[in-house]
């Protein structure tokens, strides 16, 4: 069943992930009710990224719903060859999250909430830290709203540095396709 979802997700453009599955409860007269509630990040990992909330009477149901909502409100993030174009501090009720961009190599160093939102938009270097709340939820959300406000064109035309990084982004990405084609060639070549 799993390897047949990740199939439909690839055929779809996008990849997902789930942050976290909560047990809800509703009291009412007769009693308690029970649901679940599941986040999920939704991405492509090439700049597009959607966060949202789904909620059901079974785990599958929650999920199954939060993957939709995400998939589509996917947003476009501005990227730059592998981190985020500038410094950004953002706050979304009681989180708060500030963004750098990282040397190349250095990797994502960010909490479980806001690293998985960073590796579905395909930001493989940046800095992140949580500030305010450990609320897995709030802190997803707030990293998703920091990274709808990031603005590339105003920094790129002040910042070489940051150009010169799209270019080794590029030269870096060539070399790693060439390196899977060499690969797929010689997996073919064993199994004829």
């Amino acid at each position: 069943m799993a390897r047949r979802d990740r199939e439909n997700r690839q055929e779809r453009g996008y990849d997902t992930r789930t942050v976290t599955i909560r047990r809800v409860a509703k009291v009412t007269s007769e009693g308690r009710r029970l649901r679940f509630s599941a986040m999920v990040v939704a991405g492509d990992r090439n700049g597009r990224v959607g966060v949202a909330l789904g909620r059901g009477m079974d785990t599958r149901s929650a999920i199954s719903k939060a993957e939709k909502k995400a998939a589509s409100g996917m947003v476009k993030i501005e990227v730059v060859g592998d981190t985020i174009p500038h410094e950004i501090r953002h706050k979304f009720g009681a989180a708060k999250v500030l963004l750098r961009p990282a040397r190349p190599g250095a990797g994502i160093i960010a909490g479980l909430a806001s690293r998985t939102v960073l590796e579905m938009a395909g930001i493989e270097n940046v800095y992140c830290k949580q500030l305010g709340s450990n609320d897995l939820i709030a802190n997803t959300y707030c990293t998703f709203e920091a990274l709808k406000m990031l603005r590339k064109g105003r920094v790129l035309k002040r910042m070489s540095k940051m150009r010169e990084r799209i270019g080794l982004k590029e030269k870096m990405d060539e070399e790693r396709k060439k390196r899977e084609a060499r690969l797929a060639k010689k997996r073919d070549n064993k199994s004829d």
